[in-house]
């Protein structure tokens, strides 16, 4: 192969600046050379991300910086300092750099990287042994969003023999990275113990791998356009809830898999991790609890919980560590910056429609107790939140109004 054809036609016309995340390997060194014929229509950036976990790391980054150098490239470089200590260091290599990456690109930038056919059928395999569904089952995608900018893979219609090809022709110069060897990482143990033996009994192997990705591409595309239009039902606006809700009695309208699938995506589009199968099984299954249970479903850093029919999204957050009572100043404001709180006396009456008659104000926020203990005014503020839906995980929050010691009302922020 002596020419390789970048489908640049895919990027956005405005696109002006190309980063090239350039390790050095093959891959990244035939694709610095393919973009080379493109260098007067775009600004060619060859960025280089040393992790601080190989022992060769600092010859892989010169043998980067001379091949920017010999090209009369622009030349990037940013140390990570990652410790070879901790677990799973290929996703946290790989979440580190694309973390830099997206918080680096500007409006008109487009990300380069040199992955392939072969990489397709690796990611595809591995997101099978994990269990994923059609999203992990479609693979990489060709292009896609970062940051203010987008990230293109160009050479995924090639395999990796058209790339070693291409590199002999042209005589190209790589460095080998030697934990490309290691099978204890899973991603070369397919490369190297499952994909030869596959591609021996089935040659088509990774060109039918790629199509079974663009299947699952579609069949996410249909999932996702079907959960689209069961959530317009569903969903329902709270006052004490950042994100929308989902009205259980609609949701309990559906089937069991379009009930996953909305759920699904409900939790993608507020962007917090989607949760497991088996939580989503947990919570449908929860859903048919006695009334008046609460139940809640754990997810990474934020919660699913139930009130009055309706799910919420609750993020996970620290105490607020408010104290047990704030006295409003006779004449300035009162305030407290957690909550974005700066009101003065005369707000409160405002607030309360009634007339201040020089009584003392007071904040007061739920405290934790021990269950069962009931203070004087208990019955009254519970009949307060229950009248105003106000979620139990949010009373704590809730400023309650006392005027001489008596619970005139709660502030609803």
């Amino acid at each position: 192969m002596s020419f390789l054809q970048l489908p640049f036609d895919r990027l956005p016309e405005n696109t002006k600046k190309l980063y090239l995340a350039f390790s050095g390997g093959l891959d990244s060194s035939v694709l610095l050379h393919a973009l080379i014929n493109y260098r007067q229509q775009y600004q060619i950036i060859v960025w280089h991300i040393n992790h601080g976990l190989l022992n060769n790391a600092k010859s892989m980054q010169d043998f980067a910086s001379k091949q920017a150098e010999k090209y009369g490239l622009e030349f990037r470089l940013d140390n990570l300092n990652m410790d070879s200590s901790k677990g799973n260091l290929e996703a946290k290599a790989r979440d580190h750099r694309y973390r830099l990456f997206e918080n680096a690109l500007s409006e008109n930038d487009a990300l380069l990287t040199a992955h392939h056919k072969n990489d397709q059928a690796e990611t595809l395999l591995l997101n099978m042994m994990r269990g994923s569904g059609a999203s992990g089952l479609r693979a990489i995608a060709s292009q896609k969003p970062l940051g203010k900018g987008i990230l293109l893979r160009p050479l995924l219609d090639h395999t990796r023999d058209d790339i070693k090809a291409y590199a002999q022709t042209h005589q190209l110069e790589w460095v080998e990275d030697p934990s490309n060897q290691n099978t204890r990482f899973d991603r070369n143990f397919l490369r190297h113990e499952v994909l030869p033996v596959l591609i021996k009994r089935w040659p088509a192997a990774i060109s039918q791998m790629q199509r079974v990705s663009e299947l699952q591409n579609e069949s996410e595309q249909l999932q996702t356009e079907l959960a689209r239009i069961d959530y317009a039902q569903a969903e329902i606006s709270k006052f004490y809830s950042t994100t929308s809700c989902i009205c259980v009695e609609t949701l309990n309208l559906l089937s069991l898999a379009r009930k996953k699938n909305m759920i699904r995506y409900w939790i993608k589009i507020n962007k917090f991790p989607v949760i497991g199968f088996h939580k989503i099984e947990e919570l449908l299954k929860q859903l048919n609890s006695k009334a008046g249970a609460m139940p809640v479903i754990e997810g990474h850093g934020f919660e699913i919980r139930l009130f009055k029919n309706r799910l919420y999204l609750v993020e996970d957050s620290n105490d607020l560590n408010l104290a047990a009572s704030y006295q409003f100043p006779d004449s300035a404001d009162l305030n407290i910056p957690v909550l974005n709180f700066s009101h003065c006396r005369a707000d409160v009456f405002d607030y309360l429609k009634k007339q201040d008659k020089g009584e003392r104000v007071e904040l007061k926020f739920r405290q934790l107790s021990k269950p069962g203990t009931v203070t004087p005014h208990s019955h009254s503020l519970k009949r307060l939140f229950q009248k105003n839906q106000i979620p139990p995980w949010k009373r704590s929050s809730i400023p309650q109004i006392f005027l001489n010691d008596e619970l005139a009302g709660i502030w609803l922020l």
